[in-house]
């Protein structure tokens, strides 16, 4: 079974049962293994807190593993392996995605153009 890692923003839609996902990224989501990073969480909390954002009630933790997703930690190696990234991305949030991705071999899946037009390898539009 391939493995993903969701971006932030088809996590969101996901949860909010957004029509932008699209049914060819709802299936590979309901029949792959997701991880969600702890990033992504941390970054919808800041957008809600700042009103850009609503969220649902309740723990997103629960409600993420109520989904069968596997939440990834931000561990030190990831912190390491953003920093040897060649990638000319000044997105924070986005460059970890990326470095956990790859230091968990994972697969990101993303709409986001910039991430998608580094042209990286392990990294597929969703």
């Amino acid at each position: 079974m391939k493995r993903y890692l969701l971006d932030t923003h088809l996590l969101y839609w996901w949860m909010t049962a957004d029509a932008r996902l699209g049914k060819v990224t709802q299936r590979i989501i309901a029949n792959s293994e997701i991880a969600v990073s702890a990033a992504s969480m941390w970054e919808m909390t800041l957008k809600n807190a700042r009103g850009k954002l609503p969220l649902p009630q309740g723990s997103l933790t629960e409600q993420l593993e109520a989904q069968g997703f596997v939440l990834l930690p931000i561990l030190p190696r990831h912190i390491e392996a953003s920093r040897s990234l060649t990638c000319a991305h000044a997105d924070p949030f986005d460059r970890l995605l990326i470095a956990q991705a790859c230091d968990e071999r994972l697969t990101l899946l993303t709409r986001d153009a910039a991430i998608l037009g580094l042209g990286l390898d392990g990294v597929v539009k969703g």
